[in-house]
């Protein structure tokens, strides 16, 4: 609820973007220290820039309106392509084919272990391999 009131957020993060950011990645991460200091910085430094904060909040601000958008347009026409729905074994979506399985006829998921929210980050090598397994699956249903 807090990134939705409107430019509070702003108000009391300008500034101290560092220590939000540095917030996030250490409390949503498996590991502490998924993120090094300069990956931080890195991260902080973008929220930091001109517009930077607001566009990061404009994510979850909007969030609902988006939502209720592609529901509308699900409703017209269902996922036909095959999707992938990738959770972390400690994030905060267990199952995250679950939640596209009711608008997507070829949904598959897998969970990759030891991740919490930023699953690339935290096991890039895991995600890699689950793209390359999904991808190359379906490559070889192209013929069926």
């Amino acid at each position: 609820a807090f990134h939705l009131v409107p430019d509070l957020p702003e108000t009391l993060l300008t500034g101290r973007e560092r220590e939000y950011v540095g917030w996030f990645l250490r409390a949503k991460s498996l590991s502490p220290d998924a993120f090094d200091d300069a990956e931080t910085e890195r991260y902080a430094a973008s929220v930091a820039a001109e517009g930077g904060l607001r566009a990061s909040l404009a994510y979850y601000r909007d969030a609902a309106e988006s939502a209720r958008k592609n529901h509308e347009a699900l409703k017209q026409q269902r996922l036909s392509v095959p999707v992938l729905g990738i959770s972390g074994s400690h994030g905060s979506v267990p199952d995250m084919a679950a939640s596209l399985r009711p608008w997507a006829d070829h949904a598959t998921g897998i969970v990759v272990p030891d991740a919490g929210h930023f699953i690339p980050d935290e096991q890039p090598a895991a995600v890699a391999a689950a793209l390359a397994a999904f991808i190359t699956e379906d490559e070889g249903d192209e013929g069926e």
